[in-house]
C-alpha cells in the first residue's frame, strides 16, 4: 500500500510543478512588459528591476500554487484513468479513495506551508516591493509619469505631458494647472519643454520649464486677467517627502502585515469604534431619537439581502416627512451625532478590511485541499490530462477568483460578514468536491443510478 501511495505522489509532483510554472508565467505576463519598460525605456538599473520582479512573485505564487494543485490533480488522475490504472486498482479490491488520500495529505501539507508563507513571508515581500517602488520614484521621478494622460500625484498640481523621454527626463508640450497657492487664484502654465528633478536634501521636486506662458485670473470680481511669457521658469513642488520616503517609518498597509499585527490594529479600532458609538448613542438619546437613521440627511443603507428581499416582495422604504421642529442648536447637535456615527462606521469598515485579510490568509491555502476533492474525481472522469484538464482548471479557478474578489468587495462595504465572504467559494466547491468524491468512490450515487454489481451482472 505504501508503494501505491508513493506512486501517486510521484505522478502528482511533475504536473503540479508544471501547473505552478504555467500559471505563474500567465500571471506575470501582465506585468512583464512594465518591468521591461522600466529597464529599457526608463533607464532603471537591471538589478533594481530584477529585484522588483522577484518581490512581485510573492502574491503571484500565493495564487498560482492552489491553481497548480488543481492542474496537477486533474492531469495525474486523468492520465491514470486513461491508462486504465483506476480500473486495475478497483479490480484488485483496493478502494479508489486510497488513491485520493495521498493527494489530500500532500495538499494539506502544501496548505500549511502556504498559510505560513501568507503570514510570515508575503507581508515582508509586499512591504519591500512598495519601498523599492518608492525608492525608484525618488531616484527617477519620471518613472511613474506617463505621457498623454493627466497626472494628479502631486498635491496642488495637475499636469499633462505631451511627450516624455524617460532616460533624460526631458518633457515637451507641458500643461500645468497650479492650485497650490492658498492666497492666490489658480493659474495655468504652458511650456514647450521641461525637465523634472528630485532634490534629496530639501525633499523637493523641481520642474524646469522653457519657452512658455502663464495665464492667471485676478481676484474674484475684479475682472483682471494676466498673461505672462517666460523663457525659463522653475517650479518647486514641496511636501512630497511623505510620498517619496523609503525609511522604516513608512506605515505598512493591510497586505504588508502579519496576522498578529492586524489583530493589534483591530483591537485599537474596536476601542475607537466603542468611543464613537457611545458618543453617537449619547447624542441621539439627548435628541430623543431611536436610531442614527432618524438624523436629518442621514439614511443608513440596508444590507444587500434586505434590498433583494424588498425588491422581490415589492416593498419600498417610506421616507419620513421633513421635521420643522429642528432648532439651530438641535441641528448642530445632530451634526455632531452624525459625525460620530460616520466615524463609527468608518472604524467598522476598517475592521472588516483587516478581518478580510486575516481570513484570506487561511482561505486561499485551504483551497489546495478543496481543489483535490474537486479535481481528483473530475480527472478520473475526463480520462485525458491535456485540453480537458486545462479547461476545467481554468473554469474552477476563475470561479474561485471571482468569488474571492466579489466577496472582498461586499465585506469591505459591510454587506457580508468577512468570514462568509472569504470562505464562500471554499464551501461551495468543497461541497461539490465531497459529492463528486463520494460518487467516484461509489459511496454515494444518485437515485436510480445502477451499481457496480448490477453493471457486472448485465
Amino acid at each position: 500500500m505504501m508503494l501505491l501511495q508513493r506512486y501517486v505522489l510521484r505522478q502528482l509532483a511533475r504536473p503540479f510543478l508544471l501547473g505552478v510554472c504555467v500559471v505563474t508565467f500567465l500571471l506575470t505576463m501582465d506585468f512583464l512588459f512594465d518591468y521591461l519598460d522600466l529597464f529599457l525605456g526608463k533607464g532603471i538599473a537591471l538589478s533594481a528591476v530584477l529585484r522588483l520582479f522577484g518581490l512581485s512573485l510573492g502574491w503571484i505564487l500565493a495564487l498560482s500554487v492552489p491553481c497548480g494543485v488543481l492542474v496537477g490533480v486533474l492531469i495525474a488522475f486523468g492520465r491514470m484513468a486513461q491508462d486504465n490504472e483506476i480500473v486495475a486498482v478497483r479490480s484488485s479490491g483496493i478502494p479508489v479513495f486510497r488513491l485520493i488520500l495521498p493527494a489530500l495529505a500532500a495538499s494539506a501539507m502544501v496548505a500549511v506551508l502556504l498559510a505560513l508563507f501568507h503570514d510570515r513571508v508575503l507581508p515582508d515581500m509586499n512591504h519591500a516591493f512598495a519601498n523599492l517602488m518608492v525608492a525608484i520614484n525618488k531616484k527617477r521621478p519620471t518613472a511613474e509619469i506617463r505621457e498623454g494622460v493627466f497626472i494628479s500625484d502631486f498635491t496642488g498640481y495637475n499636469m499633462f505631458i505631451g511627450s516624455l523621454d524617460d532616460r533624460s527626463g526631458r518633457m515637451e508640450d507641458i500643461l500645468i494647472y497650479d492650485s497650490s497657492r492658498r492666497d492666490a487664484p489658480p493659474r495655468t502654465i504652458l511650456a514647450r519643454r521641461g525637465r523634472l528633478e528630485f532634490e534629496e536634501v530639501s525633499a523637493t521636486l523641481r520642474l524646469f520649464l522653457e519657452e512658455g506662458e502663464i495665464h492667471e485670473a485676478g481676484a474674484s470680481g475684479d475682472g483682471i486677467y494676466r498673461r505672462m511669457d517666460f523663457t525659463h521658469q522653475t517650479l518647486h513642488i514641496q511636501g512630497v517627502q511623505a510620498a517619496l520616503d523609503r525609511t522604516q517609518q513608512r506605515q505598512r498597509g493591510q497586505r504588508e502585515m502579519s496576522i498578529a499585527d492586524m489583530r493589534r490594529h483591530i483591537a485599537d479600532l474596536e476601542a475607537e469604534r466603542s468611543q464613537y458609538a457611545e458618543r453617537s448613542r449619547r447624542m441621539i438619546d439627548q435628541l430623543g431619537l431611536a436610531a442614527a437613521g432618524e438624523l436629518p440627511g442621514l439614511r443608513s443603507r440596508p444590507p444587500w439581502y434586505a434590498m433583494l428581499a424588498g425588491w422581490v416582495i415589492g416593498a419600498r422604504p417610506v421616507e419620513a416627512p421633513p421635521d420643522t421642529s429642528w432648532t439651530p442648536a438641535r441641528r448642530r447637535q445632530a451634526e455632531e451625532a452624525k459625525v460620530a456615527w460616520l466615524q463609527e462606521q468608518a472604524a467598522v469598515k476598517k475592521i472588516h478590511q483587516y478581518e478580510v485579510e486575516i481570513h484570506k490568509k487561511f482561505a486561499i491555502p485551504f483551497a489546495c485541499i478543496v481543489f483535490v476533492l474537486v479535481g481528483a474525481p473530475l480527472g478520473m472522469r475526463a480520462r485525458r490530462g491535456g485540453l480537458a484538464a486545462g479547461f476545467l482548471s481554468a473554469g474552477f479557478f476563475m470561479f474561485y477568483y471571482l468569488c474571492l474578489i466579489g466577496g472582498e468587495q461586499l465585506a469591505d462595504r459591510g454587506q457580508m460578514p468577512p468570514m462568509v465572504a472569504m470562505w464562500a467559494a471554499n464551501a461551495i466547491l468543497g461541497a461539490l468536491g465531497v459529492a463528486l468524491t463520494l460518487r467516484v468512490c461509489e459511496v454515494w450515487r444518485p437515485r436510480g443510478a445502477p451499481g457496480r454489481a448490477r453493471r457486472s451482472a448485465a
